[in-house]
């Protein structure tokens, strides 16, 4: 995972140096599925994205890395609950941190320079997550690397040639891994983004 971590932050650094570069800053309320709703039910409020991309001779076409944080908390609320050790009694939260490195390959479904451009974004790479539980004084925690994919679906609306603001729908997983759940959860980006020459 180290390897692909440091691939992945030679690439981002890579494509900053070239031109036709992009930068963008995002957004995320994102909405927990599978397992890991069971873990964290509530709606996250708390993500953000930063993202670099170069493109290729085919300009609808773009290679880069982006960096992600999310938060997800859920308060359970007071009751008794069976722990590896027995039974807790007390007022329970569930929480996690997950800090995504991901490479990425973007598609965009018209010429880039058009004032309104749908686009398809697609990211591998690894996350380091911190899945927690709280019950009174008592603490379980899992953390560690593991695995990162993510997809974007979404629409960029272009000011001019290199200003513009955009929306996506996102989805997200990470398969359990050192003792934590498997997370998955999508979301709703906003954003903005700028193309340098």
């Amino acid at each position: 995972m180290k390897y692909l971590l440091t691939i992945i932050a030679a690439l981002t650094f890579y494509t900053a140096l070239q031109a036709q570069q992009s930068a963008e800053f995002g957004y995320q309320v994102s909405f927990p599925t599978g397992d890991f709703k069971d873990f964290v039910s509530k709606t996250s409020w708390v993500g953000f994205s930063g993202a670099y991309r170069h493109r290729l001779k085919n300009p609808q076409l773009s290679l880069g890395g982006a960096f992600t944080w999310f938060y997800f908390q859920d308060k359970k609320g007071v009751g008794t609950f069976p722990t590896t050790e027995g039974t807790v009694h007390g007022n329970r939260s569930n929480y996690t941190n997950i800090y995504q490195l991901v490479a990425l390959v973007q598609y965009d479904f018209k010429n880039p320079k058009e004032r309104v451009v749908p686009y398809v974004r697609v990211g591998v790479g690894g996350a380091y997550q911190d899945q927690r539980t709280d019950i009174g004084l008592y603490i379980v925690q899992a953390d560690g690397v593991q695995f990162a994919a993510n997809a974007d679906l979404g629409v960029r609306f272009n000011r001019d040639e290199n200003h513009g603001i955009f929306i996506a729908a996102t989805y997200n997983t990470l398969p359990a891994a050192n003792g934590m759940i498997a997370t998955s959860f999508f979301g709703i980006k906003l954003g903005i983004s700028g193309w340098g020459h």
